[in-house]
């Protein structure tokens, strides 16, 4: 993907089916789309801190990415019904070691 890294994923993916001649992307879409959706569900919540910071040039892309990813669990939790990591639920833990 480096030659259309501004192609996101899954168009780059539709794209691919179309040029090899695919007449209907449903069934491989769906595929995907399950691998994907178990994937997500099977990240712990290390995987998902290891990639932020592996992945973030700086803190803030790391802070745009966890906001972003956040927007993203948020939307598999309420319309895949795939059960979100604590991190990203938008729950924080309580300080309370903070408070005397």
């Amino acid at each position: 993907m480096s030659k259309k890294s501004k192609i996101h994923f899954l168009t780059s993916y539709i794209e691919y089916l179309l040029d090899q001649g695919i007449r209907s992307e449903e069934h491989y879409l769906g595929d995907a789309s399950r691998f994907l959706r178990y994937l997500l569900a099977s990240a712990s919540t290390e995987e998902i801190r290891q990639y932020i910071h592996g992945a973030g040039r700086s803190l803030a892309y790391r802070r745009r990415l966890e906001k972003t990813l956040h927007k993203f669990f948020t939307f598999a939790q309420e319309q895949l019904g795939i059960d979100s990591h604590q991190c990203f639920t938008g729950k924080k833990e309580p300080d309370d070691h903070l408070v005397p």
